[in-house]
């Protein structure tokens, strides 16, 4: 695996000048993460450097990118691609960086749309996408506060913004969203309830 320095050498390489501050932004926000809840600050550093290395792809190497690779595209993603951009990433981040550790590319992976189960790393770098301080938008400010108090929380809230904008677009709601934010809300009341440290 390539070391972070190098890393950051290919990303401003592959991204836009704006989409290589939001991962450094990206990044700086899951070291601060994993530090306050306890995960591996290396592999959460990592993980939200490299997580849009694939946002930048052309569109119309999506789909077949997607089939080089064996990802399975539903069809709402094939009507927005965009969607498939973690999951040609965490490819990607094997074949340009050397990444192997399985946490590191899941996290990658579901940082888009999320996925029922996620573990602290790719929550981490779910909710730090979202909240960097590059990020500017309504309902921001919530999804911080949120963060401060769980990721569960944050993961529910940042979803609940992402159905908003949806829904007031027109767009398709990916079923994956939905059942993310039902897992991450169910585990909040868990723990509220006492269940679950």
């Amino acid at each position: 695996m390539l070391k972070l320095d190098e890393m950051i050498k290919e990303l401003q390489q592959m991204l836009t000048p704006a989409r290589f501050r939001h991962s450094i932004n990206t990044m700086e926000t899951c070291i601060r993460l994993a530090e306050k809840y306890g995960a591996d600050v290396d592999k959460a550093a990592i993980a939200g450097l490299i997580h849009d290395c694939a946002k930048d792809v052309d569109k119309d190497a999506v789909l077949p990118m997607c089939e080089k690779y064996g990802i399975i595209v539903d069809e709402i993603m094939r009507s927005q691609p965009k969607l498939l951009h973690g999951d040609i990433g965490a490819h990607m981040a094997k074949e340009l960086f050397g990444v192997d550790d399985p946490q590191i590319l899941a996290a990658v992976a579901d940082h888009t749309l999320g996925r029922p189960g996620m573990d602290v790393i790719s929550s981490i770098v779910f909710i730090a996408d979202y909240i960097e301080p590059g990020r500017e938008f309504e309902g921001v400010g919530e999804i911080r506060r949120a963060a401060e108090e769980s990721l569960e929380k944050a993961i529910v809230v940042g979803i609940n913004s992402t159905i908003r904008h949806v829904l007031r677009k027109g767009q398709l709601l990916h079923p994956r969203s939905v059942m993310t934010r039902n897992w991450a809300l169910q585990k909040l009341k868990e723990k509220e309830q006492g269940h679950q440290p």
